[in-house]
């Protein structure tokens, strides 16, 4: 049988591709550059459209801050001269305001001398000192105060102008300031006097702190004795010379019993042999610590003679000291530091400070004596 015929070969087809893009062509680094850097820029710039809700639109104008209303109210960082009329307006607020609500006899009053001359009018405005200084009372007498200041000192033309400068400026929010401050002083103080717990606590620490000055004025005295003393007995008694170590002085005892006081002055005046024309005269007495010794008494003692008979001897009569008594009473305080063993009786320290640790762990001695005192002779 004979094969089949053949089909008839055709003609490829023409390519219908590009020859363009048969061999597509790899970009330059150039060109990759300024694609990427497109794209980022096209990235910020939907970054700030999407987070600033007012992307586009103008910018609002930023107002300038408004001035302080103060100029004087800090004295940090004023000139000599600002703080020159710094302190005369406070003075002339506290004259207008010691005036006005009647307290102008106080005893401050002579520290401002530059209003000496003010008028003493009737407290027709008080403090209201129970309220606040924003009280509707107070902001009156405020205001009131700083209405009459500003009126005769803000020209420097006025024939009532009196600052020690004209060139300086001030607002009336300084002057409220200054009474401000001003008030709240005097708020305290009247808290303090008023306030049961506070005024005991006041006059605690009022009587605490004349203790504290007249030891160290006896300190003082005392250590200008030892030269003397040094020259005539040849030791040298400064190691016993702690302001804490000194006799304290009282002008009445600590008790609100007022026949206690009134036994208790009679006494002083008998002791210190006040003539009848200085029965009103101070005397305090010497409360010596519990803890001294007869033989740290007896320096002590010493030192004082001598002190008076230098005294004596000088050309210019000096002050009349106020007379020390002794009525037999200690004070219980217990000394600071560390004392020498000489100082302290045995039989006291056995009474009191021993087997008791915490007054043992405060009270610290040496444990030998000095040169020349107690045992060490």
């Amino acid at each position: 049988m004979a094969p089949p015929p053949q089909p008839p070969q055709l003609p490829f087809p023409a390519s219908v591709i590009d020859p363009a893009l048969d061999s597509p062509q790899v970009p330059t680094t150039d060109q990759r550059l300024e694609l990427l850097e497109r794209e980022i820029e096209q990235l910020k710039s939907q970054k700030r459209s999407t987070s600033s809700p007012d992307a586009g639109l103008p910018k609002r104008r930023r107002k300038n801050p408004k001035p302080s209303a103060h100029i004087l109210k800090k004295a940090k960082g004023l000139s000599t001269k600002q703080m020159e009329v710094r302190t005369s307006l406070m003075k002339k607020v506290k004259s207008e305001l010691k005036n006005l609500t009647g307290r102008a006899n106080d005893d401050d009053s002579a520290s401002d001398s530059d209003d000496s001359d003010a008028p003493n009018i009737s407290p027709t405005l008080p403090f209201a000192f129970a309220a606040n200084v924003d009280d509707p009372v107070n902001v009156k007498v405020i205001d009131r105060a700083v209405h009459l200041v500003w009126t005769e000192q803000h020209d420097p033309r006025a024939e009532t102008f009196s600052l020690p400068h004209r060139d300086i400026k001030f607002t009336r929010e300084d002057l409220a300031e200054f009474a401000k401050t001003i008030f709240r002083g005097w708020k305290r103080t009247w808290t303090a006097e008023t306030d049961p717990a506070l005024a005991k606590k006041k006059a605690e620490t009022e009587s605490k702190g004349r203790q504290e000055m007249r030891r160290k004025e006896l300190k003082s005295n005392r250590l200008k004795a030892i030269p003397e003393y040094k020259k005539k007995y040849k030791v040298d008694p400064v190691c016993v010379l702690e302001s804490d170590w000194m006799s304290d002085t009282i002008s009445a005892p600590d008790t609100d019993d007022e026949e206690k006081k009134t036994a208790h002055r009679r006494r002083l005046v008998q002791a210190a042999r006040l003539n009848p024309s200085q029965q009103d005269d101070p005397a305090w007495e010497r409360l010596r610590p519990a803890f001294q010794s007869t033989e740290l008494s007896d320096i002590k003692d010493e030192l004082d003679t001598i002190r008076a008979a230098a005294k004596n001897k000088l050309k210019k009569r000096p002050r009349p000291s106020v007379p020390r008594v002794d009525l037999g009473h200690t004070h219980d305080r217990l000394p600071t530091g560390t004392v020498w063993p000489f100082m302290v009786p045995q039989d006291w320290y056995d009474a009191n400070i021993d087997g008791h640790e915490d007054l043992e762990d405060e009270m610290r001695m040496y444990e030998t004596d000095p040169v020349g005192f107690g045992t060490n002779l």
